[in-house]
């Protein structure tokens, strides 16, 4: 298994994401400590991996405060010994869609503020103690929006940021040990069908492109890809293992492109 005797803490681990990411780290050997805001669905979460015969433990953070995310690793430190590897798979809603030059600035702001905030937070945080311990691997969630050039209010310059700041993360801790790469997913339909936030970016791109959820979650292959279909949130979930475990030991500063040709490079 790629993560045997590692322990790894995922936040936004109720997420369709992080969730999947949380069963693949575990099925992969990891103890895994899932994060975020609502307990029940947590534990729902760890109860799978659990029952699976998987090591999970759950308990409510909250990622965009500094000293909840600092309690939280810290209590992980003691139970576990340390932490070996982390991923942000934390999401907020936003408008997309609109028009830079018709967007208010609030809805610019909104994801860029959220989603570099959260991943600054843990990030560094748990940079700083894998730093103490010589080794490490901390990984962030990026998309493609990052790299396109079309209508995505603040989402896209939110996610360069979250790419620009795992390279810049990496060139600090490198030398002590710690990797940082960020994973960059093309759209995944299959996202919406979590609910949440999620569902409600979907509908509304389904609403643009005049078809119900249903018909636009139904509809075959990925646009922009070169693949027949489109990229899976298992697709991610097992990267995301592969870049956890010793066989990525030389990635770090980089991100890994996973939109199945949707961007190139």
């Amino acid at each position: 298994m790629l993560l045997t005797d590692k322990t790894a803490v995922v936040y936004g681990g109720a997420g369709a994401i992080g969730s999947a990411v949380a069963r693949t780290f575990a099925a992969e050997g990891a103890v895994v400590h899932l994060a975020g805001r609502t307990l029940a669905t947590l534990e729902e979460v760890a109860g799978e991996i659990r029952a699976a015969g998987g090591q999970a433990h759950a308990a409510v953070v909250d990622a965009l405060d500094g000293g909840s995310v600092a309690r939280h690793a810290a209590a992980v430190i003691a139970e576990s010994g340390g932490i070996d590897v982390s991923l942000n798979a934390v999401g907020v809603d936003h408008v997309q869609g609109v028009p830079l030059t018709e967007l208010r600035l609030a809805d610019f702001e909104l994801p860029v503020r959220t989603y570099t905030r959260t991943n600054f937070l843990t990030a560094t945080t748990v940079a700083r103690h894998m730093g103490r311990r010589g080794s490490g691997v901390v990984l962030l969630l990026s998309t493609t929006a990052a790299r396109v050039a079309m209508a995505t209010d603040g989402f896209g310059p939110a996610n360069a940021a979250v790419e620009a700041l795992a390279v810049q993360l990496a060139g600090e801790v490198g030398p002590r040990g710690v990797r940082v790469v960020a994973l960059r997913p093309d759209g995944i339909p299959e996202t919406a069908r979590h609910g949440s936030h999620v569902a409600r970016v979907w509908a509304r791109m389904a609403e643009r492109a005049g078809m119900t959820l249903a018909e636009l979650l139904e509809s075959p292959g990925a646009p922009n890809g070169l693949l027949p279909g489109p990229v899976r949130i298992q697709d991610v979930a097992d990267a995301a293992a592969f870049l956890a475990s010793d066989r990525a030991g030389g990635l770090t500063a980089t991100t890994l492109n996973l939109s199945g040709g949707a961007v190139l490079g």
